[in-house]
């Protein structure tokens, strides 16, 4: 059965304009599945006199051996969820003339401290590759041409990051998150652009550094940030209407709302859970009587396919149970259950594709569903015209009109 639908531009509520406008022309090996292949794509596509960030890499398809990184110009190579980095030597002593950062290489081989301290890893990475008003529109243009409308920056590296979005006309475009760090560095002026304060409970699945129960293969439990003492100081610590916390595994999860439990309800900010990919009934149930708003990825959904190298078929059906969370605790599309990409791929087709034909049936949404929670509510302001192919599970753009 084929059918069309129109459907509103996207609010992609949980992206990184700002890192992905500073990679905007960096190399990408996103979805390449060969190790041959993603070589030649990084040969092409990066310089021998610089450091070059490369984007996308899956390592559940291929590792990088040192011999094979030798053979590269300076890199450092991204997981596709930009937690876990490698690079080589060149980028090493390239880094060590030119950057202040000179040892932040030797510790990305930590992964508790690399988990610790993203934001100051991702400052890093943008400062290597440089952000500038060309780039942010550059990449705005091509959130246009794919579908989305606004977007929130889940982790604005600096103020000066913030004045290229208002000199380039942007920012009206996008609301901005950043760390605790960050925010207390802005002057008062800055703060008040920014919605909300960003935590970070745990890793990412490409890593093995999300905080499981049961372990991944090689016995990995992955990386645990804070215990509940430490969390719920950082929480009220926080000083804007708003916090973002990330927690992807259930271990993260289950302390956040053990944690929000036992804070004064009076004091403490309005919570967003990021990503919640393996929430469970027990905890999900908790987060939704405590007015916790879920912000997850309909595309995390292919996780389930991704990443069955190393996660249980107990784990991989219950990634991204947005069934049980709509249809047996009431959650709501668009008011405590929104959507984003985190740029795991960015764009409509993309995400309405994995909402409508995920992996498995727990993690499918309905396209009204799916409006409510990824789109603005004003067709006014543009649409997108879609074909679905319900007999070969595909999702096509046929035109994507912005006012």
């Amino acid at each position: 059965m084929v059918k069309k639908e129109t459907i509103p531009l996207l609010h992609d509520h949980h992206n990184h304009p700002s890192q992905y406008a500073a990679f905007f022309d960096s190399a990408n090996i996103s979805g390449v599945k060969s190790k041959e292949e993603a070589v030649s794509i990084i040969k092409n596509n990066t310089q021998k006199d610089r450091v070059n960030v490369v984007l996308g890499w899956n390592n559940s398809y291929f590792t990088f051996s040192k011999a094979d990184l030798d053979h590269l110009p300076p890199v450092i190579i991204c997981n596709l969820s930009f937690h876990g980095y490698i690079s080589n030597r060149k980028a090493e002593r390239l880094i060590e003339e030119r950057f202040d950062s000179s040892d932040i290489l030797k510790r990305l081989r930590d992964p508790d401290w690399m988990e610790s301290n993203l934001p100051t890893i991702m400052k890093f990475l943008i400062e290597v590759e440089g952000l500038n008003e060309g780039k942010l529109r550059s990449l705005y243009d091509h959130f246009s041409e794919i579908g989305i409308l606004r977007t929130e920056d889940m982790l604005l590296p600096s103020e000066s990051a913030l004045e290229t979005f208002k000199s380039s006309g942007l920012n009206s475009r996008t609301e901005f998150w950043t760390d605790l760090s960050t925010y207390q560095k802005m002057s008062s002026q800055a703060q008040k652009e920014i919605k909300g304060i960003k935590i970070f409970t745990d890793g990412a699945l490409g890593p093995k550094t999300a905080a499981i129960e049961e372990p991944y293969s090689g016995d990995d439990h992955g990386v645990l940030l804070h215990q509940e003492d430490t969390l719920q100081e950082l929480i009220e610590e926080v000083e804007t209407d708003h916090v973002s916390i990330h927690a992807i595994g259930n271990r993260a999860i289950k302390i956040v709302v053990d944690v929000l439990e036992n804070i004064d309800k009076s004091v403490i900010p309005k919570v967003r859970m990021e990503h919640a990919q393996f929430i469970d009934k027990e905890t999900a149930e908790s987060a939704k009587a405590l007015g916790v708003t879920l912000s997850m990825q309909p595309n995390f959904s292919l996780d389930s396919v991704h990443y069955s190298d190393r996660l249980s078929e107990k784990y991989l059906k219950m990634n991204n149970p947005f069934r049980m969370l709509i249809d047996d605790l009431d959650f709501i599309p668009g008011q405590d259950l929104i959507f984003g990409s985190d740029g795991m791929p960015h764009g409509a087709e993309a995400a309405l594709e994995s909402s409508l034909f995920p992996p498995y049936p727990g993690q499918k949404v309905t396209l009204d569903e799916f409006q409510r929670a990824y789109c603005v509510q004003d067709k006014s302001l543009g649409s997108i015209d879609i074909v679905i192919d319900e007999d070969k599970r595909e999702v096509t753009i046929e035109e994507i009109r912005t006012e």
